[in-house]
């Protein structure tokens, strides 16, 4: 479980599901949320999603920072600003993967995972979903 700034606990899953909410409403492709705590110790959650254009990973990584930051959450480290075909956010509970579609492709790090690590986010689809629909 990580302590926010405002003194408000929220667990890990929270945090990846608030990730995932943001990256559906900013109409990221192909969302992967993945509970990998038993499998490595460097992080509990991994989140892998597309961007249609290098210019969308840019703005997908930005708004996620920017939700992020409203519930006292800063990003540990943030790697591959350079051409935007990759960007790595670390949140130290949870690893956000945004691609471009060739470099998830190329580096295929959801084969790596595995399904049996997937994590049900389709509540979260449904509710966005239906937010937007008139």
């Amino acid at each position: 479980m990580s302590v926010i700034e405002n003194n408000n606990e929220i667990t890990s899953l929270q945090i990846a599901k608030e990730a995932v909410r943001v990256m559906v409403e900013k109409q990221g492709i192909d969302i992967k949320l993945y509970d990998v705590k038993d499998k490595t110790s460097v992080t509990e959650f991994y989140l892998n999603v597309t961007g249609r254009s290098t210019s969308h990973v840019a703005s997908l990584s930005d708004d996620l920072c920017e939700a992020l930051s409203k519930i006292g959450l800063t990003a540990k480290r943030i790697e591959g600003r350079g051409p935007n075909n990759w960007l790595l956010i670390d949140y130290y509970d949870l690893v956000v993967n945004i691609f471009d579609k060739q470099t998830r492709d190329f580096y295929s790090l959801d084969r790596l995972i595995g399904e049996e690590c997937a994590v049900d986010i389709e509540d979260i689809v449904k509710e966005i979903d239906e937010k937007y629909t008139v």
